[in-house]
């Protein structure tokens, strides 16, 4: 079995209250639902159709400026700075 490595993580006070109490009910520490719930969220694939379904999808593509460097010298385009 593989060891452990200690981490920290920030949550917020009520979801933190929510979370033990979830412990004491279900009989275990908040560790085990914390890793439960990182394995099931590692572990479920990505529905594709999910994805596509987001509006803003739709967006993407609707406009064309022929210019094929935008993403590396996008303040150049829209500000006029040099680099």
């Amino acid at each position: 079995m593989p060891a452990n490595v200690a981490t920290n993580i920030r949550l917020p006070e009520e979801v933190l209250k929510a979370l033990k109490y979830k412990a004491i009910e279900e009989n275990k520490s908040v560790n085990q639902l914390i890793r439960e719930a990182i394995e099931i969220a590692l572990t479920t694939p990505v529905q594709p159709g999910k994805l596509a379904k987001d509006p803003f999808e739709r967006v993407i593509g609707i406009a064309k400026s022929g210019i094929k460097d935008g993403s590396t010298k996008h303040d150049h385009y829209l500000y006029g700075k040099k680099k």
